[in-house]
């Protein structure tokens, strides 16, 4: 059989000439519902080919060099050849900690967050220092906000909070076997927290209460995990 992802290519030339050609190969209107099913065969059945749909960088310009991010216009040319901009934001990476204890009780945060200009709702996180994996993050950051240390610490998952404009990876952990060493926050930092259970924080994912992202990721990885 002629691998349609081929097909699709040689019907693609085609129509290509069709406009210029005054005896018509094929029929317009089936060259097009062609290339739809074939389009929709190759969506279904395989996965996306990075090397395919992978768009080149021809140049990058730094336009703000910030102190946890830096911002940046690339040109890059497509697939398809047509040139086009992306701006991106080089974020350095984070953790997010999951901390539940003997009664299931799960430590949530809240803390003022100046995009939103209001209070959220968080598991306890922060950004990686230079040289840093992401369990020391964690291990840090947790005692940092929370003054608490943890006897067993597990991966959950890895959470891209978006795609679309930033390369930031914030990696989910799960720490149990609690025990308060004192707290001792960032200057400047100013946060509350307190142990809720797991329970509730469900109704208030399901009531729209709880919003953060990397918040709802780990709730989510931490249940599938432990159904």
């Amino acid at each position: 059989m002629f691998p349609s992802d081929n097909l699709f290519t040689l019907l693609t030339k085609i129509e290509a000439l069709h406009a210029n050609q005054k005896n018509k190969i094929l029929p317009f209107a089936f060259l097009r519902q062609a290339k739809s099913i074939i389009k929709k065969e190759n969506c279904e059945d395989k996965a996306m080919n990075i090397d395919e749909v992978r768009e080149k960088k021809t140049a990058s310009k730094e336009i703000y060099k910030g102190h946890i991010l830096d911002v940046y216009v690339d040109d890059v040319t497509l697939p398809s050849g047509r040139k086009t901009h992306r701006e991106v934001i080089r974020h350095c990476h984070a953790s997010a900690i999951l901390a539940i204890n003997e009664k299931n009780e799960v430590i949530l945060e809240e803390q003022y967050r100046y995009p939103y200009d209001d209070v959220r709702i968080e598991l306890p996180a922060g950004k990686a220092e230079k040289g840093e994996d992401g369990l020391t993050t964690a291990k840090r950051e947790f005692e940092e906000e929370t003054g608490y240390q943890a006897k067993e610490w597990k991966k959950l998952g890895t959470f891209y909070p978006s795609v679309a404009y930033t390369d930031e990876v914030i990696e989910i952990y799960l720490a149990t076997g609690l025990t308060f060493k004192g707290q001792h926050l960032d200057a400047g930092e100013e946060l509350k927290y307190r142990f809720v259970p797991l329970e509730e924080v469900k109704e208030r994912i399901k009531e729209d209460k709880i919003r953060d992202g990397k918040t709802l990721a780990g709730i989510l990885q931490y249940l599938l995990l432990n159904k």
